[in-house]
């Protein structure tokens, strides 16, 4: 901001005759013979405006020097109101100059600029005592107001030029400047208007992909639906693609977002008119299409989320293949509002995601997974509160040692009283989903080694507690430290403890997997790979990462006596497994044959319903004590 020098500012003639007019006026009010303003000045002090009245001994401009005990003087140095009602009578003042002009009496206060320094003063004076009244102090203070107002438009009209001076001389420097002064209303009116606009647009529309978004398709869906005539329907297809987190992980997030751009040009090439294409979130997309009543054109809509879909997509010189997932719901006859018929829609892709399908049309099976699932939701998030999650053990079985127990999974069971029993194939995916896995699976965690401490305590025989983790717990960013916390908290040996992880913790971030898996091996963590053979399960997995011990999953298991497949693939796991130096688990055994293969094979443990059902922790302790007896 320029530095203002006050002294250099003029009043213009204007405004010096609306100061007359004030002097005039204050001095026919208060019955004073001389109203004046004044302006002091480096070494004087200046008649400004005086009142012309008779009797005024001051003249216009008369100027007087500094130094000399001035009433003005005093209240410009004190900066407060002065009032002398009898000078003659005050031995402070019975010398001041004014006596010459005959003024005794005198009121006055100081005007500023807005810079806080001083203009001068306001002040009434005259030739005989007076004791002014509050009502001549309101008055002369409103006066002051008003000037001091007058001096505030004077100042900043200076202040404009001291800048545009500022601006010609320093044309290249951004510097505080009139144009920064004179702009800076439009400039904040102008940033206004963009944020407003920058912020409709993302109320309304994808910031990446430009699409709009969930609230603009269902106000869209709301004015198109009700006017839909007889021979019309609308087609809504709710569409994500799948395993789009391991593109994500793999490529980056730049080309994760890129191919997301990539695919919403494609679909929005040439869409007609009444068509509308949303992303609603992450790898989530709905097209609705509004066409005649016909099969044959909600089939051609279909095609082409596919078709588009299936093109791999050409990124930084990868090309890459995404698949995914459709739900249709068809208005009038699945829904005719806009909530519902998205609602249904993306119910149907669950389905289709669950099946592995391409495309699921909304039904009453649909429906009934989706309610089933809302009912399953809102019970699961109090079940943990109401101590409806139990933590049961199946006995891990020695095969070498004669079957002998040396150890247990751990296996969550959830009874509702007003759902009963809960498959946990029902209630984690959907854990999983809301986030309640973290919670649940500390949950499991703390329960199991307590158990194992107490076992291990019992027993005072080495004892092993098998514990699932979510992909979800696992990425957790402190999750190691958690278990090594957990394993002084109930001070049992980390050898005690077995992780299952499944290939699906694999598949989300190798590095990050790598890295805390090296972890838990350094504090003494077992480390099982679960249902291997399933799924991806790759051999490369052995040799990436330290596994202890393999779990065969139980598909192959349940059908050694019907299968011979299963047989040589089983025999050849474990054969392989102990040439890497692996532990080898068998689970779903059920009968006798599938021992005695297993066994015979070499295997070096077992659980299933052969040896007993997963069983709570009081059943379990029974079991464990009449075998140590």
């Amino acid at each position: 901001m320029a530095q203002i020098d006050t002294s250099t500012i003029s009043v213009p003639s204007p405004m010096v005759d609306g100061w007359q007019e004030i002097v005039d006026l204050v001095a026919d009010i208060t019955e004073c013979p001389a109203a004046l303003i004044m302006r002091v000045h480096k070494n004087d002090i200046e008649v400004f405006s005086t009142s012309r009245s008779r009797g005024n001994p001051y003249l216009p401009h008369a100027r007087e020097a500094l130094g000399h005990g001035l009433y003005c003087e005093t209240v410009i140095r004190e900066r407060k109101p002065l009032v002398i009602p009898n000078a003659l009578k005050d031995p402070s003042w019975d010398k001041n100059p004014d006596i010459k002009l005959g003024m005794i009496c005198y009121c006055g206060l100081p005007l500023y600029w807005p810079n806080n320094t001083p203009f001068g003063t306001i002040c009434i004076l005259d030739n005989q005592e007076r004791h002014f009244s509050e009502r001549t102090y309101s008055l002369l203070a409103r006066f002051q107001s008003a000037i001091e107002g007058h001096l505030q438009v004077l100042f900043h009209k200076a202040e404009v030029q001291a800048l545009n001076l500022e601006l010609e001389a320093k044309v290249q420097e951004r510097t505080k400047s009139l144009a920064e002064l004179s702009a800076r209303l439009l400039k904040e009116i102008e940033q206004r208007t963009a944020a407003e606009g920058h912020l409709a647009f993302h109320r309304s529309f994808d910031a990446l992909t430009h699409l709009p978004n969930r609230a603009t398709l269902t106000e869209r869906l709301q004015q198109m639906l009700p006017k839909l005539k007889g021979s019309e329907q609308v087609t809504l297809i709710y569409f994500g693609l799948r395993n789009f987190k391991s593109v994500n992980d793999s490529y980056g997030y730049l080309v994760g977002d890129q191919i997301l751009i990539n695919l919403a040009q494609r679909l929005t090439a040439k869409l007609p008119d009444e068509w509308i294409l949303s992303r609603i979130a992450g790898c989530e997309f709905v097209l609705v299409a509004k066409h005649e009543r016909n099969p044959d054109e909600a089939e051609k809509v279909i095609e082409r989320i596919l078709h588009d879909c299936a093109i791999p997509f050409s990124v930084n010189d990868n090309s890459i293949t995404v698949k995914t997932n459709l739900g249709v719901a068809i208005a009038p006859s699945d829904a005719t509002d806009a909530v519902s018929l998205l609602q249904r829609a993306s119910a149907a892709m669950s389905i289709s995601k669950k099946d592995g399908a391409e495309v699921s049309f909304f039904g009453i099976e649909t429906q009934k997974a989706a309610n089933e699932r809302l009912l399953l939701e809102s019970h699961l998030l109090d079940a943990l509160r109401l101590d409806e999650l139990k933590v049961y053990f199946q006995p891990l079985m020695c095969l070498r040692q004669g079957g002998k127990i040396i150890g247990a999974e751990s296996l969550l069971r959830w009874h509702s009283p007003e759902l009963g029993n809960v498959g946990p194939d029902r209630f984690i995916p959907l854990a999983e989903s809301n986030g309640q896995i973290i919670e649940i699976g500390n949950y499991v965690l703390h329960q199991s080694m307590k158990q194992a401490a107490r076992w291990h305590s019992l027993t005072e025989q080495p004892f092993k507690v098998a514990i699932n983790i979510s992909p979800l717990q696992f990425r957790e960013r402190h999750f190691v430290e958690h278990i090594e916390d957990l394993l002084k908290m109930y001070q049992i040996p980390p050898q005690s403890l077995e992780l299952e992880i499944t290939e699906g913790i694999l598949l989300q971030d190798e590095h990050h997997a790598k890295s805390s898996l090296a972890q838990l091996r350094q504090l003494g963590v077992g480390i099982s790979l679960d249902d291997f053979g399933t799924g991806y399960s790759s051999l490369s997995y052995l040799q990436k990462y330290p596994f202890d011990t393999l779990k065969i999953d139980r598909s192959f298991i349940s059908q050694l006596e019907f299968n011979e497949p299963n047989r040589e693939l089983t025999r050849a796991i474990i054969a392989m497994a102990h040439k890497l130096k692996l532990s080898v688990i068998a689970e779903g055994v059920e009968n006798a044959f599938q021992e005695d293969f297993i066994r015979a094979e070499g295997c070096d443990f077992a659980q299933g319903f052969l040896y007993s059902k997963a069983v709570t922790s009081e059943q379990f302790e029974t079991m464990l004590l009449a075998q140590n007896q």
